[in-house]
């Protein structure tokens, strides 16, 4: 009868071990390890591959688009890889298998009746393993009634360091931007068809976009223009630029585009900015960024119709603004982080979103794109100091939107959105850390 090594292993009964025993239980371990080691790097390894999912509608029949190719584009420092998925009989495609690594950036896309249509900058990490990227194709909606304005926020802050002193300030705006509709809205501005369009205060100058990164300014009807459809749902959009105080005043009014619901503006203490129009209250004293910041809410019982010109100009005490401007050259990349999160409060102060512990010593790696993101330009002005200032920001906040979504206090568009942006700008942070040190 054929036997086996461990054919005398037989442990029913002993009341102690000897050495038999003991040479058996050696040779079972050295049976367990070796797979036990094998099955955790197995679970290790499918732990860090997620995959990227969602269905394509056609919203005009409001049916599935069957046997429809989907793109899948990987952006890998200088290499980029594409893989194309054929979506099922639900519309579904999925790409699977990708690595979590957060300098990758995929774009998925798709093409219908001769319209692009795309996700970029899309991210896979720890946090999130698995997006959902649905694609609802061929309908739009022009109705304005069906996007509002949830807050439109400015803050304002000291102009470049390299800017002459001529009376300029920096102003981030920060839009929380809405469509009712589930369909992307789309409209025409200046013979162009667009996603939205967003009145400027005339004199702006040097407009950078933030949030996303494909708004422009229209300098022939000083608009900021969005491109690409406004998807349903919540989005945000900032940009900053400099301005001028004439005659002691700033005056930042506008006629509105859409209806909108509240200002906020975030003032340095001491520069003697003060809201003229009524329907701003007394305002609250926060302090953002060891900067001490007034902030003015409009009064909630007011709303504003698109088409409505509104006060939004400030008198100045230029007395009391003489030298009162924080002059950190990281300033410009608080006030942007600021904007951030104002637009994710969709309504409601951040201040306490956005207070930092004094933490130290933290890093954390995550996505960078092929093209320079929005921060590089402002980075390159900030001493080392200012940049280890902004990164301790940056993860923050990032805690902050991880806080904020596991409470379900935001939805998992806007988080995901939200948490992209920011940790492509944390690696463009880290990369301007990094050849600063080894300058």
């Amino acid at each position: 009868m054929p036997t086996n090594e461990f054919s005398s292993c037989n442990l029913k009964g002993t009341s102690q071990f000897n050495s038999g025993t003991i040479r058996c239980i050696i040779r079972l371990f050295a049976i367990a390890l070796p797979l036990l080691f094998w099955l955790s790097i197995l679970q290790a390894q499918t732990a860090e591959l997620g995959d990227i999912h969602g269905v394509v509608i056609d919203k005009k029949r409001e049916q599935p688009l069957v046997s429809h190719s989907v793109t899948l584009t990987a952006h890998k420092a200088d290499a980029v890889e594409t893989q194309a998925a054929t979506t099922d009989e639900n519309g579904n495609y999925r790409f699977g298998n990708l690595p979590l690594d957060p300098n990758i950036h995929y774009t998925v896309s798709t093409v219908y009746d001769d319209t692009d249509y795309d996700e970029k900058d899309l991210v896979l990490s720890t946090w999130v393993p698995s997006l959902k990227i649905n694609f609802g194709i061929g309908a739009f909606t022009d109705d304005n009634a069906q996007v509002r304005v949830k807050s439109y926020t400015f803050i304002i802050g000291p102009p470049p360091a390299d800017h002459a002193p001529d009376g300029a300030v920096t102003i981030a705006e920060a839009i929380g931007i809405e469509n009712l509709s589930d369909l992307p809205f789309r409209t025409v501005h200046d013979t162009q068809k667009v996603g939205a369009y967003l009145s400027l205060p005339r004199g702006v100058e040097g407009f950078q976009p933030h949030l996303p990164l494909g708004l422009r300014m229209n300098p022939n009807t000083n608009q900021a223009v969005l491109k690409t459809p406004l998807p349903p749902g919540e989005s945000q959009l900032g940009y900053n630029y400099i301005f001028h105080v004439e005659k002691d005043k700033l005056d930042l009014s506008r006629r509105l585009n859409f209806n909108t619901m509240r200002f906020y503006f975030f003032v340095p203490e001491g520069i003697g900015f003060v809201p003229r129009a009524k329907f701003f209250g007394a305002p609250k004293r926060e302090q953002i960024h060891n900067v001490v910041y007034l902030i003015y809410e409009s009064n909630e019982n007011k709303t504003f119709a698109a088409g409505e010109t509104v006060d939004l100009l400030l008198n100045v005490n230029m007395r009391a603004a003489a030298g009162a401007l924080p002059e950190q050259t990281s300033n410009l990349g608080q006030l942007i982080l600021i904007a951030v999160a104002a637009a994710l409060a969709g309504g409601f102060f951040v201040a306490a979103l956005f207070k930092l512990r004094a933490t130290n010593n933290i890093t954390a790696p995550d996505a960078d794109n092929t093209s320079t993101p929005s921060d590089a330009g402002w980075l390159r002005k900030l001493n080392p100091d200012d940049r280890e200032y902004v990164r301790v920001a940056r993860l923050e906040f990032i805690t902050h939107l991880d806080d904020k979504y596991e409470k379900q206090e935001i939805s998992e568009r806007v988080y995901k959105r939200l948490r992209r942006e920011q940790t492509e700008r944390l690696t463009t942070l880290l990369e301007a850390q990094k050849r600063g040190n080894n300058a």
